[in-house]
């Protein structure tokens, strides 16, 4: 069920600038074709991995794809909310045992302010907060 979204209605972020820093990872390996890029916080990532992988040698092997599906349910979730109601939102909050220090799971559509890129930002509020918080403000 695809839906259409306009990056310049969405709010710019120095996606590109987070991701290089290391503030935000990519929350799959490949972006679908009819997909957007999708990114969870530094701390999303380490709470993931003290969660469910703390035991593995590489994290990242256990949980990417995992990640993956989570990250199809929830942006799967928005589209059938927003062909539903016939709007899209660039902040979604739904319940979800994605992170389990906070039932309440944020998506934030946002867009690269570099690129013309519409991006998901998938964590909790604590975590998106924190991770917009340490970013530069030269990078908006």
């Amino acid at each position: 069920m695809p839906i259409k979204l306009d990056p310049a209605l969405l709010p710019a972020l120095n996606i590109l600038g987070m991701a290089q820093s290391g503030a935000l990872l990519r929350a799959e390996r490949e972006t679908p074709s009819d997909g957007i890029p999708a990114f969870v916080t530094l701390a999303g990532w380490d709470e993931l991995a003290a969660t469910h992988a703390a035991n593995h040698d590489a994290p990242h092997n256990v949980l990417l794809p995992a990640l993956e599906k989570a990250v199809a349910r929830i942006l799967t979730h928005a589209a059938q909310n927003a062909s539903q109601t016939g709007e899209m939102t660039p902040v979604i909050t739904i319940q979800s045992d994605l992170f389990p220090s906070d039932p309440d799971l944020v998506l934030a559509f946002v867009r690269d302010s570099t690129h013309p890129v519409a991006c998901a930002l998938i964590g909790t509020a604590t975590q998106i907060e924190a991770a917009l918080r340490g970013r530069d403000a030269a990078q908006d």
